[in-house]
């Protein structure tokens, strides 16, 4: 059967014979480059350009060779070459193959070799990027760090001082406002392991800091505040609120006589809440807020967290000053964890 196998195949049309050689020779050649080449390749990566080239070249010209002998004799077996001699055949067949083999090889190989140095470059510059990112990020962690560290002693240092003042004068109540501090102090602490905490959570620091002022400057100290519930899940930096009350209680209340109203509320003004703080003292400008002062440093941190888009102003309104947070609902950096 195999005989009359090969014998019909010597009788078959030109065209057909041809294709059937082309298609040995190329899956010989190719086959033995596409399993070589890539180990040849591996090896020769890290070495001089000519010698990698010229290494890629002659190992294509190699398989080649060798691929155009296995096929020709393959070929020859089937009685493809039919009348032609075996050798005329290789001859000619060797020819074509080296021109397209040299040809495709190398253009596939230079191709392969740009794609892996784009590849190498992407990933460089994502690399890159990452460390970019990180850099920022850590350096915005520790600036907050920072920021968030100087509001502590100006809280610890007022509060303490308010209870002091009501040590010889009643015990009892000093002992209960000491055991508030307590409380106010745990919540302040928790609240500054996140970047922002619900409104409610600041109201509540706010609150149980004006009943300690309260308890130190008694009838000088009038307070309202307005916070409608809707609003009490926003997230607002902690201590932010209570910086701008303390600055009213510190600056106004404290320092008069008749002492001080202030004004606490919350408003939703389109896509951003607008905290704002009231009282009848003469106001002050806050570009000539002093490096270190807390509007200073509260500006810097609502820069940090919400970028643009929140912003601190003071204005003269109702016979008295007002200074007005206004905070978009997301943050310009990742919460963290």
């Amino acid at each position: 059967m195999y005989a009359l196998l090969l014998g019909s195949m010597v009788g078959w049309p030109s065209m057909l014979r041809y294709f059937l050689i082309s298609l040995l020779y190329a899956n010989v050649i190719g086959t033995a480059a596409h399993l070589i080449m890539p180990v040849v390749g591996a090896r020769l990566a890290g070495r001089a350009p000519a010698v990698h080239w010229l290494g890629l070249a002659g190992t294509l010209f190699c398989l080649t060779v060798i691929g155009s002998l296995v096929a020709g004799t393959l070929s020859a077996a089937l009685g493809l070459f039919g009348s032609t001699s075996m050798w005329a055949a290789q001859r000619d067949g060797l020819g074509i193959a080296l021109v397209l083999a040299m040809t495709v090889g190398m253009g596939i190989a230079v191709y392969e070799s740009m794609r892996a140095r784009l590849d190498e470059a992407r990933e460089g510059l994502r690399a890159r990027e990452l460390e970019v990112e990180r850099a920022h990020r850590l350096a915005t962690d520790a600036r907050l760090a920072s920021l968030e560290s100087r509001l502590h002693p100006h809280f610890l240092f007022n509060a303490l001082a308010a209870i002091a003042g009501q040590v010889r004068e009643s015990p009892e109540r000093a002992e209960r406002l000491l055991v508030e501090f307590a409380d106010l102090l745990r919540a302040s602490l928790d609240a500054t392991k996140r970047h922002t905490v619900p409104l409610g959570d600041e109201m509540t620091v706010v609150q149980s800091y004006l009943e300690i002022e309260q308890a130190r400057l008694g009838e000088r100290l009038r307070t309202k505040l307005d916070v409608p519930d809707e609003l009490r899940a926003w997230p607002v930096p902690p201590l932010a609120l209570h910086t701008l009350v303390q600055n009213s209680v510190k600056h106004v209340a404290a320092r008069r006589a008749g002492g001080a109203e202030i004004r606490v509320e919350a408003r939703r003004v389109a896509d951003l809440l607008a905290l704002s703080v009231w009282d009848d003292g003469p106001g002050f400008d806050l570009a000539e807020a002093p490096a270190g002062h807390g509007l200073e440093t509260l500006r810097s941190r609502l820069g940090v967290l919400f970028g643009p888009d929140a912003t601190l102003d003071a204005t003269r309104d109702d016979g008295g000053a007002r200074v007005i947070m206004s905070l978009p609902a997301r943050l310009a950096i990742a919460e963290r964890s």
